[in-house]
């Protein structure tokens, strides 16, 4: 996989200091996200096909900027980055482990509705039915990927280890939290179709994206208060971006 690939050769950039390794992990892991816009346009998942498309042009950015721009902010974006794919893609790659996540989210997606006043009724180790309308949890409805990306950020920085705790502590559990509710709202959304017959795309790809986004803000405000480093790497990421792209006006 390449996205395999491009962690390894990461690994490498952060040991070597190589520039080019470096601009060829950017390069493979904007490949990476790249090569899943087919999937989201077959299902009309407009909002990630602009994600994912963006993210490839963004991680191509990235690496152009590893072989200009300062080498420290560059290794240290490259570091967080590297433990944030690691968190994530032992779940996408070990099927055992990415079925026992599901099955949990499930399990707690299924009692949380319960205790909301919903009849939620499971079908399959990773289904849950409301009137007859089924949905099926995968890896992507256990919000691993935004748990994922702050646990690499809060863990990827240098900073006290007590401080990257309660930056932990105030991202992916309550991460993890909304995204049972929003799995909640996504099943009676489609279930009592409260936005009509085209309720799973509206409350799945528009409101539960939208609302997604608007916690993840919030979220990150919350980690830069515990971790100013995390701020200032971003903040000295966007200025070397912006640098590199002056420079070859």
């Amino acid at each position: 996989m390449l996205i395999v690939i491009s962690s390894l050769l990461m690994l490498a950039f952060i040991v070597s200091k190589k520039r080019f390794v470096g601009f060829i992990a950017w390069l493979l892991t904007g490949l990476a996200f790249f090569q899943n816009v087919p999937y989201f346009l077959e299902i009309k998942d407009y909002f990630n096909v602009t994600v994912f498309t963006l993210a490839f042009l963004f991680f191509s950015l990235l690496g152009y900027t590893t072989l200009k721009g300062n080498l420290d902010v560059m290794v240290e974006t490259t570091r967080f980055s590297l433990l944030a794919i690691a968190f994530y893609f032992p779940f996408e790659l070990y099927e055992p482990l990415r079925i026992a996540l599901i099955k949990i989210v499930t399990d707690q997606t299924l009692i949380l509705g319960k205790l909301l006043g919903f009849e939620f009724n499971r079908l399959s180790w990773n289904e849950i039915t409301l009137n007859g309308k089924g949905v099926e949890i995968i890896l992507p409805c256990t919000g691993i990927e935004s748990m994922a990306l702050f646990a690499g950020a809060c863990f990827g920085v240098r900073a006290d280890l007590s401080r990257k705790v309660k930056a932990f502590l105030v991202s992916v559990p309550v991460i993890y939290v909304l995204n049972l509710f929003r799995n909640v709202f996504v099943l009676a959304s489609y279930g009592y179709s409260w936005f009509g017959e085209n309720s799973f795309y509206i409350a799945h790809h528009i409101v539960a994206k939208f609302l997604a986004l608007i916690s993840l803000i919030v979220i990150t405000l919350l980690v830069f208060r515990e971790l100013p480093e995390l701020e200032n790497l971003i903040v000295n990421l966007k200025r070397e971006v912006e640098k590199v792209i002056r420079n070859d006006r």
